[in-house]
């Protein structure tokens, strides 16, 4: 009798070991749907105005959004309801997020800058394709490069010297010049030897106004920026010539020994 039960105890147990391996475990875990950010469209860089259109990654969802610009520093701003296309004619920071069944994505973040001045800038040393900024412009458009150089705010000049033109449009006094390298050595991205300024008033017939001797060894790892600035004697010019005279090959310590040399140059500036 023992040994009948003991059986049957066995066999219900594989029984019931069956009908738990028979049923599918619920692996079922809520997730929270991701929403995506817009998209804010505008001319990163304009002269008078440019229109900003806001797109959502998904149609339907709902965008919200807030400006900020110079007059905006002391006021308390919100965001608001997205509706259609808008002007702004300021430099501007725009921060737009969209909404989703109250699910909202994280904020996206875009700054459009209104050119800080008309002139004309033109370069003698032809540009990598690679890294060549917005443009030629981006040597003259108040947006400075950080140390960040893959983001693509700097123009790179390879195996050559960095020699570009300004063109004031009229003629300006000048009593400070400035220009802004980068170096990151493990990238052959290293400061030109020196960086000389020029001044004319016919765009033929340059002066020497002063020349900046790079004082960063080029053994330093450090990703780094400087800029190259002189104060000068009250002077009148309409054209400004800037020359940064490239390191050279890589030389014997570098551990691609011959290989050439970058100058990565981004604001040129004058006061």
């Amino acid at each position: 009798m023992k040994k009948g039960l003991l059986v049957l105890s066995l066999l219900m147990t594989q029984i019931i070991d069956a009908q738990n391996h028979s049923q599918p475990k619920d692996h079922t875990t809520t997730l929270q749907e991701v929403i995506a950010s817009p998209h804010i469209k505008a001319d990163r860089i304009f002269d008078f105005s440019t229109k900003v259109e806001i797109i959502p990654q998904s149609p339907g969802d709902k965008i919200y959004y807030m400006t900020m610009d110079a007059n905006d520093v002391n006021k308390k701003k919100k965001f608001i309801v997205y509706k259609k296309p808008f002007t702004i004619s300021r430099t501007t920071r725009i921060q737009a997020y969209t909404e989703r069944k109250r699910e909202k994505s994280s904020i996206a973040i875009a700054n459009f800058n209104r050119r800080p001045n008309y002139w004309e800038v033109t370069t003698l040393s032809k540009v990598d394709p690679q890294y060549e900024a917005t443009g030629k412009l981006a040597l003259i458009d108040g947006i400075r490069g950080d140390i960040d150089w893959k983001k693509g705010d700097w123009q790179g000049y390879l195996g050559h010297n960095f020699e570009a033109v300004i063109d004031f449009q009229s003629p300006l006094q000048i009593t400070q010049i400035s220009s802004t390298y980068l170096q990151d050595n493990k990238a052959h991205i290293l400061m030109p030897k020196k960086v000389e300024y020029y001044a004319s008033m016919n765009a033929k017939d340059f002066i020497l106004l002063n020349t900046i001797d790079n004082d960063i060894d080029p053994k330093d790892e450090k990703i780094q920026t400087k800029d190259f600035t002189t104060e000068i004697l009250p002077t009148e010019a309409r054209y400004l010539k800037v020359k940064a005279y490239y390191f050279g090959k890589l030389p014997g310590w570098h551990q691609k020994t011959g290989g050439e040399t970058y100058i990565f140059v981004d604001e040129i500036s004058v006061q």
